[in-house]
């Protein structure tokens, strides 16, 4: 698939471009069909940040643990 906005061929199947990020509209009727809404894409993207801030907050706790253990 192309990208159009900066031309680059992308594999079938890819969401975003692989070289400057622009999301990839698929035609319709075309074999590549969008297998997710946007609501869907939307959720998964906010468990990961929820997951990226949760892992983040432990180890920051766990560093200042282990800083005041070795004072």
């Amino acid at each position: 698939m192309k990208c159009p906005k900066c031309g680059t061929e992308n594999p079938a199947g890819k969401i975003v471009c692989r070289n400057c990020g622009t999301r990839l509209r698929v035609q319709p009727g075309s074999q590549a069909a969008v297998r997710w809404t946007d609501a869907e894409l939307m959720s998964w993207v906010r468990a990961d940040v929820r997951r990226l801030l949760i892992v983040s907050a432990m180890v920051i706790a766990g560093g200042i643990a282990i800083g005041l253990a070795l004072r």
